[in-house]
């Protein structure tokens, strides 16, 4: 415990490769100052899956990679403008999804992706 505050947050990896496999840890809207990018939920779903993106691409993969995404949602009632985002950033791919509801500390939308790429 750091005197007068909290303990520092753990080191952890932002995604790990399994074989074929890679997973991801939460993604979310934050840039790397850690500000949020984006006020809406739309918004801040694009700011996801670039951040998404690039996570992938440290493993020479793509969001066509991904057979499995799991999405956070500060508010369950803003699916519907999520969906919208989301449909626009995956085009025709469809992996399978679980959607649930979370405190996100501070950020709206929170996304971890299996993905699967070849050695």
């Amino acid at each position: 415990m750091i005197e007068g505050g909290s303990p520092p947050a753990p080191l952890f990896s932002s995604s790990i490769r399994a074989g074929d496999l890679i997973f991801t840890a939460g993604v979310v809207p934050r840039n790397p100052d850690r500000s949020v990018r984006g006020v809406t939920v739309a918004e801040q779903t694009v700011a996801t899956f670039d951040n998404l993106r690039r996570v992938l691409g440290a493993h020479d993969a793509t969001l066509a990679d991904v057979v499995k995404l799991q999405v956070y949602l500060a508010d369950l009632a803003a699916v519907s403008e999520f969906n919208v985002a989301y449909l626009e950033q995956l085009g025709d791919h469809r992996p399978p999804r679980t959607t649930v509801g979370a405190a996100l500390n501070g950020v709206l939308v929170e996304i971890d992706a299996v993905a699967y790429r070849p050695l």
